[in-house]
C-alpha cells in the first residue's frame, strides 16, 4: 500500500491519494477522498494558527461523514462477502468514540487549539492504523469479484 505523506512547518501529516488507495468501489473512494481532505484541511489550518476556528466545523463534517459513508460501506459489505466486516465494524466504533470524546472536550473551551491538534493527532493515527490496510484489503476483493465476473 502506496501512502504519499508529507511534513508541513509543524509536522502535521497530510495524506496525498494515490490510486494505491482506492477500494475498487467509486462511491466510496470518493468519500475517503473527502476524508483525507477534511484531515488535510484541519492540518492546514493548525498550522496557518487555525485551528481553533476549524476544528468545529471539522467535527460538524466528521460526524455528519460518519452517518453517511458508515452507512455505505455497511450496504457494500452487506452486498458481498467482505473478509473485513468485522474489522471495518471495530474501525467505525473507534471512530466514533473519537469523535464522540472530541465533541466533550470542545466542551471545555480552556483551549480549543490544543483540541484542534490532538484532534488532527488522532485522526491522523486512526486513518493510518485502520482505514489503509482496509482499504488495500477492499481493492484486492473487488478486484478478485471484478475478475471472476468478467470470466463468467
Amino acid at each position: 500500500m502506496q501512502v504519499t505523506f508529507f511534513k508541513i512547518f509543524n509536522n502535521y501529516e497530510r495524506f496525498e491519494w494515490t490510486p494505491s488507495l482506492g477500494t475498487g468501489v467509486a462511491a466510496i473512494d470518493v468519500q475517503h477522498k473527502e476524508l483525507i481532505h477534511a484531515i488535510n484541511d484541519l492540518g492546514d489550518n493548525l498550522e496557518q494558527g487555525k485551528g481553533a476556528a476549524a476544528i468545529m466545523k471539522t467535527v460538524s463534517f466528521l460526524k455528519y461523514y460518519s452517518d453517511w459513508q458508515f452507512n455505505q460501506e455497511q450496504d457494500c459489505e452487506a452486498k458481498s462477502i467482505c473478509p473485513i466486516v468485522e474489522s471495518n465494524k471495530q474501525a467505525r466504533a473507534q471512530f466514533i468514540q473519537m469523535l464522540d470524546k472530541l465533541s466533550c472536550d470542545l466542551r471545555e473551551p480552556d483551549n480549543p487549539e490544543s483540541v484542534a491538534k490532538k484532534a488532527h493527532n488522532d485522526l491522523t493515527e486512526w486513518f493510518e492504523g485502520n482505514v489503509m490496510s482496509n482499504w488495500q484489503i477492499c481493492r484486492e476483493m473487488h478486484s478478485r469479484i471484478q475478475h471472476s465476473n468478467s470470466v463468467i
